[in-house]
């Protein structure tokens, strides 16, 4: 859907170099004009810039005069990517005076960026809508109404020919070569946000104790296993033997289990076809049948995963390896933890709050994390994550409030790092925000790059209120319905410094 606050600028096309020659009585009605070319001849200025939900077209040409061809450029930008888009064809078309006009526009070899030549043998007002055929889909887009200048005093004398002050330019082709992206300014849900830091640990569900089964002496699997080794499922870490010890010899205890089971096992198997022949009660068999089942359940605790030299430990799940316990060669006991495993699917961030937010702790929502080490921001339940936790007493080590919060485990949060925690409270109304991305600071006072047209913008001071981590609330300097910079903010002031731009610089025409 069209965004109905398109941007129109002004009108394009070379100046008229005279006044006359179209209608006698336009001659007097322009009498005392100067009919020489004007220093407007060569000036370009914005047309029409019109968003849609995935692009953003921009037509830039020479004022639109009557009776002159002009060459209008078309800039298709992909606003997901902010890179040029290729479209299959576009349609300018134009109505005025109650004449319909209707212009194709050239590829100019340049992906992105088409050209049209226009001229009309009118002048006044007219209306414009573009027809767009992308991916084989046919569109319509209204541009809205502009003016078809009758010579150039007219456009010189307009209020479309004024300049805002101070722009600086920056061409939609410099915009593609750099990671660069505007968004609206439009009111976002404010809350109140809880600062602190939290350190990105395992999920408690994800993590895996491996004990011994057996006391003995521990062989590693042929390999080391050291924190940070990647295991999969079914891979065999290490081996407990008790091979030549003369208590708790799981050898001996193993066929021990193996004969009762077995023995249990033939008296079960006999004193059924006994019952059938009334030699013995139901009552007997019953008992030879529990006997069976315990020697049953102790054979096979001690045959799972384990044989005569003794017990293997494996590993249950594809996991890493947090902690290894033991080394090589370590005389074990039974129960005795020897391998932290984690799978890593869930990361679990533990923070802890001052006391003064106590009464706000039961309407948080949702989390922003920041990572320290990319300066990126992961949304707790965009990424499918979860309040795992709220404290509501205050620790006697360090006076804090815990909060803990579990989320999908990805790259940008690695394991271990510490972070940036923004705690968002329930909104309590709407305020205008921008990306923490567009701001620029100078000397503690901050500015955003307001867009002007997709090709000028305006360095403005902004007064800043709270922030998400991912969002700031801008308090004054704004104003709804305009659009920022939100990437690249730092390639437009270098563009303002350099001083020197080309106001045609970059365009292909």
């Amino acid at each position: 859907m069209v965004n109905k606050n398109f941007l129109l600028i002004a009108l394009a096309a070379m100046l008229f170099s005279s006044c006359g020659g179209v209608h006698q009585h336009d001659e007097q009605e322009h009498k005392g004009h100067s009919h020489e070319q004007t220093e407007h001849s060569d000036e370009e200025v914005s047309h029409f810039t019109v968003y849609t939900d995935s692009l953003e077209l921009y037509i830039v040409g020479n004022p639109i005069i009557s009776g002159k061809t002009v060459e209008l450029t078309a800039h298709v930008t992909g606003l997901k990517s902010f890179k040029p888009v290729k479209v299959d064809s576009l349609k300018l078309n134009v109505t005025a005076s109650s004449k319909s006009y209707s212009f194709t526009a050239l590829n100019t070899g340049n992906e992105g960026i088409y050209r049209f030549n226009v001229q009309f043998d009118v002048s006044g007002k007219a209306d414009a809508s573009v027809e767009m055929v992308l991916d084989g889909v046919k569109a319509c887009y209204q541009l809205g109404q502009f003016t078809i200048y009758h010579c150039e005093h007219d456009w010189a004398d307009s209020p479309e020919h004024s300049h805002v002050p101070n722009t600086i330019k920056f061409t939609k082709e410099q915009a593609w070569a750099v990671d660069f992206a505007t968004v609206s300014v439009i009111p976002h849900p404010v809350g109140q946000v809880i600062r602190t830091t939290g350190r990105i640990l395992p999920a408690q569900s994800d993590e895996i104790v491996l004990v011994a089964g057996i006391s003995g002496v521990v062989n590693l699997a042929g390999k080391s296993i050291l924190p940070g080794t990647q295991v999969g499922k079914s891979d065999v870490l290490l081996s407990i033997s008790s091979k030549g010890m003369a208590d708790d010899n799981f050898a001996l205890r193993y066929a021990e289990a193996k004969n009762r089971y077995e023995l249990a096992k033939s008296v079960y198997n006999r004193q059924q076809a006994l019952v059938v022949e009334q030699v013995i009660s139901a009552a007997e068999l019953e008992r030879a049948k529990s006997e069976y089942e315990v020697a049953y359940t102790a054979y096979k605790a001690l045959e799972n995963g384990y044989n005569t030299d003794g017990q293997q430990i494996i590993s249950p799940a594809n996991a890493e390896v947090l902690k290894v316990y033991v080394s090589n060669g370590d005389y074990v006991n039974a129960g005795q933890p020897l391998v932290k495993l984690s799978k890593l699917s869930v990361s679990s961030i533990q923070c802890y709050v001052q006391s003064r937010f106590l009464n706000l702790l039961s309407s948080i929502t949702d989390a922003n994390i920041r990572a320290s080490s990319s300066g990126k921001v992961v949304n707790l339940k965009s990424s499918g994550g979860k309040i795992a936790a709220v404290g509501r007493t205050i620790s006697s080590e360090n006076h804090l409030i815990p909060v803990i919060l579990e989320l999908p485990n990805d790259e940008v949060l690695p394991v271990g790092e510490v972070v940036d925690v923004y705690l968002l409270c329930k909104p309590k109304g709407s305020s205008l925000t921008v990306p923490v991305s567009s701001l620029l600071e100078e000397q503690g006072n901050h500015f955003v790059m307001v867009q002007v047209t997709p090709e000028t913008f305006l360095k403005r001071e902004v007064k800043l209120g709270i922030s998400d981590g991912e969002r700031v609330e801008v308090i004054s300097g704004l104003q709804p319905g305009g659009r920022v910079v939100s990437r690249g903010a730092v390639y437009v002031k270098m563009a303002q410094s350099s001083g020197a731009l080309d106001a045609h610089s970059g365009h292909v025409h």
